[in-house]
């Protein structure tokens, strides 16, 4: 089966700054547009809460602008929120060679990269996708993997992958080096933050 992974370039402290800021007509305005993009997540939410009560699509966006508890159960859908707002907020960043990938690729990158010597210190692929969320988030059990890296800490990763391109590259990892290069790159020149979701 095939995953992909999907980046955004975002200003991290805005992104942070609409969590929780119990602004209810920015509430009220994302539950409208995260419903109207997430059609398919209602059934996601239905099927993981079953007969024990109900939660909307609405009421995670809610949730998360409002301040206001996490349903535990659907860390998920918190998680996709999240998404909604780095693409609301942030730039989607370049993917063909992130798409479609096994859900092992990060670490398969990774072990190519460090073999290269092309991966800087504190840096790997795969906490690049799938270190964690850059808000609390309810646990997510399966997908979306999340990860980051904020302004400040890409300059020496995106410079080590610089050096690829002077290397003969397997074509498997080849475009999804360069984008991750340019995704960090990217992001470091517009004084941005990196985000990724894998699903």
């Amino acid at each position: 089966m095939g995953y992909g992974a999907m980046a955004y370039t975002v200003d991290l402290d805005r992104l942070r700054a609409e969590i929780g800021s119990g602004d209810r007509e920015s509430a009220e305005r994302y539950s409208a547009t995260f419903t109207e993009h997430n059609k398919y997540l209602q059934d996601m939410i239905d099927d993981a809460i079953g007969d024990e009560g109900s939660v909307t699509v609405a009421d995670v966006a809610r949730h998360m602008i409002l301040g206001e508890p996490c349903d535990e159960r659907i860390g998920f859908a918190y998680g996709y929120f999240l998404k909604h707002l780095c693409e609301t907020h942030g730039t989607f960043e370049d993917n063909y060679g992130w798409m479609p990938v096994p859900v092992d690729f990060p670490q398969r990158l990774d072990d190519y990269l460090a073999g290269q010597g092309l991966l800087a210190d504190g840096f790997t692929v795969t906490d690049l996708v799938f270190g964690g969320s850059p808000v609390p988030l309810p646990r997510i059990d399966d997908f979306p993997g999340i990860g980051y890296r904020e302004f400040g800490t890409l300059t020496e990763p995106a410079e080590k992958l610089s050096w690829a391109g002077r290397i003969d590259m397997p074509e498997e990892f080849s475009q999804a080096v360069y984008e991750t290069f340019q995704w960090l790159a990217q992001a470091d020149s517009n004084k941005r933050s990196v985000v990724v979701f894998f699903h």
